[in-house]
């Protein structure tokens, strides 16, 4: 074999593969690692892709998030959501990529829910065959004669536990009424307030925790 013959065998054959893959043409190490590394980053590519995004339980894409960029959602009057549940429902609600009238809209039903929950709490009180009835009344004014001198409106305890109760609806829950009807009835015998409650609790439940003349259970 002559020295040419032996030189294109050694271009084409096994004896050098970077040349027998190009068709002859010779590159350098540089090359082949340049190329060797784009071809794997393609062929990653869409799988990384897919390992980022998010799954979906009927294996469909998941849908567009409608989120904006800043909610703008408003507090319910009634008191029963503050800012902190605003936060959360709102965080919620990105997560879930809702627009912010949906957004809205739960915080309305979360603030609802908790009114008709206040409300059967309350139903439930006035009914109770000890302290409902003909004794409503005088369980919401020993109630409220025991929070008051327990938990005064305007001390940063009175106004955190009253606002608690308000928020919660649990002021109007038979166990919370009656516990403080029953201390408030103790503090009446052992003359903490006036004989049998009237002298200290002349104005009605609502007064001594709103300042309004509507009778409600306490934290209502």
């Amino acid at each position: 074999m002559t020295t040419a013959a032996a030189a294109a065998k050694d271009n084409t054959g096994s004896g050098n593969p970077a040349a027998a893959a190009t068709g002859g043409e010779t590159k350098t190490a540089e090359q082949i690692a340049a190329e060797t590394a784009a071809t794997a980053a393609a062929a990653a590519t869409p799988a990384a892709a897919a390992a980022h995004k998010p799954a979906s339980t009927d294996g469909q894409a998941p849908p567009e998030s409608k989120a904006p960029a800043k909610y703008a959602l408003t507090l319910p009057d009634g008191g029963r959501i503050d800012e902190h549940d605003l936060a959360t429902i709102e965080a919620h609600a990105r997560q879930q990529g809702l627009t912010n009238d949906e957004a809205q809209a739960l915080v309305t039903a979360h603030a609802d829910a908790i009114n008709a929950q206040s409300a059967r709490f309350t139903d439930e009180t006035k009914t109770d065959a000890v302290y409902g009835g003909a004794q409503f009344d005088s369980t919401i004014k020993h109630a409220n004669a025991a929070l008051d001198i327990l938990r005064p409106k305007g001390t940063p305890r009175g106004d955190a536990f009253r606002g608690l109760l308000a928020k919660s609806g649990y002021g109007n829950h038979l166990e919370v009424v009656s516990f403080l009807a029953d201390l408030g009835k103790l503090m009446a015998e052992d003359g903490s307030y006036g004989a049998g409650g009237d002298q200290a609790v002349s104005t009605d439940a609502a007064t001594l925790i709103y300042g309004t003349d509507k009778a409600v259970p306490a934290g209502s």
